[in-house]
């Protein structure tokens, strides 16, 4: 009996020692910039994928966040993609990208696929009154949203565009940071 006692009482300050050291921080983490990708389209257009953006650091972002967190919907990680056809012969669309380990994770369901933040916006974030309202939702569609996702021919030859994506920060999407990143045909941006 006398055993069991030292051994429950041993255990307790090693209980909240592991306890202490697995939070507390009242500060949510910081989002610290990820890496700069580019590629081609199977059209020639030029894409640069800058993952994991600060949304301080675009004022674009920056209203888009205070408006998902306003209204209350779950964080997000932002992506700025320039699709460059300057020098393209005919007119190209967006792309979103895949997050994956290889493209065979890719064909086996494996990726985690970033969406356009402005299908975020219109289809998941809508306003919460009285929290966001609709004026600041409809000013943030004509920034986000200037750029169609589903137009086909949204780039056209000799043009340059910015848009964003999003990926969420949930359980399934943990370690894309140290994935690689697949763009059209998946093929890996670099």
């Amino acid at each position: 009996m006398r055993r069991a006692q030292l051994r429950a009482a041993a255990s307790v300050p090693l209980v909240a020692v592991m306890l202490a050291g697995c939070g507390g921080d009242k500060d949510p983490p910081k989002v610290t910039a990820g890496k700069i990708v580019s590629g081609d389209t199977e059209n020639g257009m030029k894409l640069k994928v800058e993952t994991f953006v600060p949304a301080a650091s675009d004022p674009t972002l920056k209203s888009l966040e205070a408006f998902r967190a306003k209204s209350g919907y779950p964080a997000v990680d932002y992506h700025r993609v320039t699709a460059d056809n300057t020098k393209g012969a005919i007119p190209d669309r967006i792309r979103d990208v895949t997050f994956a380990k290889d493209a065979n994770a890719i064909a086996t369901g494996q990726g985690t696929e970033a969406r356009f933040a402005c299908d975020a916006l219109q289809y998941e974030w809508p306003p919460v009154e009285p929290r966001t309202t609709t004026q600041t939702y409809d000013e943030l569609m004509k920034k986000v949203c200037a750029i169609q996702p589903n137009k086909a021919d949204s780039v056209a030859p000799g043009s340059r565009a910015v848009y964003y994506l999003v990926t969420d920060r949930s359980f399934g999407q943990r370690g894309i940071r140290g994935m690689s990143i697949f763009g059209p045909r998946s093929e890996q941006l670099k």
